[in-house]
């Protein structure tokens, strides 16, 4: 019962890695299409004449011979290379194209909005009370008035510490004059502004070092969850709003903290400064290592491709980049193209895959590819690729006399780096050349 439960789902994430095309139906398989060209045009009558077709009826001599009626329901450009290997069936939940039953869990699962903020709060540096307070005021699932009157609570509501405005979480973390005086008095010490909202605090210390920015979240964490604490003594433990007592919790909880504290210091006078202000002693510095990268041209004869891929938020819009250059430094081609919806790591393999086949369209049968991907070289050196490119790289390796990796820095690789930006932004397909 439980594997006819997810056999739908099974159907629908595999497909069909064709080699001869003899085990492939050519209208009831997915194999060029993400449907099946049966699903696809249900009424076509050359599918109803001829039902039993297999996609190796389209194939002679290892080349695609595609009869008319064929061509308005598939594109030339949507076929995929030949290989001659007998037909593979893939799953499309997997890089490689293996079934596991994990990467099937991950495709049935139902899946909620991704939160960027987790890792930030559930930190070690952090008192796990203090994290586990700061999930709810950033998931907004405290008691305020304002929460109580959307569970059908009639209530007047009035902020207790300024008395001016309705209580929500918005007004009593940021905008109450007494907690304007808190984040003042907080950013003075760290020479920021007030913060409006949850996600200024992430992001205000961006710029500063790793010890600052956890000094900072921490000092910022704690004066949430502090403001939040004075609201409920105020109301059941006549509590005062006392900005002195308030200040010195902070800097109490921040020095009984300072053995969690792990990140380094930058070696400035700022960040020296920061920490005697919380009397915390003195971080380790980080230390710069300066490594010598160089740029070298190809042997005679060969052809230097620098290969690039990027995605804008990975997964998000994708390009690729190109550059080439022969034995003498001379420029002789640079490319750009939109990939899509994609990954850093599928941009980069799609990269390395077009340069090869630009390369054997202009009879460039000896390369050296650069990439600044080790992960992408290891893939290509243990043929371990994700399932799309297996066939593509096959035919170019059958036609290729010699080819061969480097792994460089970014900054070595610049000039396909920035092109690999500009494809970024055009669409799937696109392309530019220079």
């Amino acid at each position: 019962m439980g594997i006819k439960w997810i056999f739908n789902e099974v159907e629908e994430h595999t497909r069909w890695l064709f080699g001869n095309g003899k085990d492939i139906s050519a209208w009831n398989d997915k194999w060029v299409m993400e449907k099946t060209s049966k699903e696809i045009y249900p009424e076509n009558n050359y599918i109803k004449q001829f039902p039993d077709m297999k996609v190796s009826d389209f194939i002679l001599d290892g080349e695609w011979i595609l009869p008319t009626e064929l061509l308005e329901m598939i594109g030339v450009n949507e076929l995929r290379v030949l290989n001659g290997d007998r037909d593979r069936r893939i799953w499309t939940g997997t890089v490689t194209g293996d079934f596991t039953i994990s990467s099937e869990v991950e495709v049935i699962r139902q899946k909620f909005h991704q939160i960027h903020w987790t890792k930030q709060v559930w930190d070690n540096s952090f008192h796990p009370s203090i994290s586990c307070n700061l999930w709810k005021l950033a998931r907004n699932i405290t008691a305020t008035d304002d929460n109580m009157k959307k569970r059908k609570f009639n209530i007047a509501s009035r902020c207790i510490l300024c008395k001016n405005e309705e209580e929500t979480r918005e007004h009593i973390l940021w905008y109450c004059n007494f907690s304007e005086i808190i984040w003042k008095w907080l950013g003075g010490i760290f020479s920021f502004r007030n913060p409006r909202s949850f996600e200024d605090i992430l992001q205000l210390s961006n710029q500063k070092s790793h010890a600052i920015k956890e000094t900072w979240r921490l000092a910022s964490f704690i004066t949430m969850k502090e403001l939040w604490f004075l609201i409920n003594e105020c109301l059941y433990d006549n509590g005062k709003c006392d900005v002195l007592v308030i200040k010195r919790k902070i800097l109490n909880t921040i020095s009984d903290s300072e053995v969690r504290i792990k990140a380094v210091t930058w070696n400035s006078q700022y960040d020296l400064q920061v920490l005697r202000s919380f009397g915390l002693k003195s971080r380790r510095v980080k230390r710069m290592t300066v490594k010598e990268v160089f740029f070298s041209l190809p042997a005679q004869g060969q052809l230097l491709l620098c290969c690039d891929g990027a995605s804008r938020e990975n997964p998000g819009a994708s390009g690729y980049g190109i550059f080439g250059r022969n034995s003498t430094g001379e420029f002789i081609i640079a490319i750009s193209g939109g990939l899509g919806i994609s990954t850093n790591y599928y941009a980069k393999i799609y990269a390395v895959i077009i340069a090869g086949k630009w390369a054997i369209h202009n009879e460039f049968f000896n390369i050296v590819l650069r990439t600044d991907s080790k992960a992408v070289i290891q893939a290509f050196a243990s043929h371990k690729l994700p399932w799309f490119a297996i066939a593509r790289w096959r035919k170019i390796c059958s036609v290729m006399t010699k080819w061969s990796f480097i792994h460089n820095y970014r900054e070595v690789n610049f000039s396909a780096d920035k092109t690999t930006k500009k494809g970024s932004t055009l669409n799937r397909g696109e392309k530019n050349h220079f």
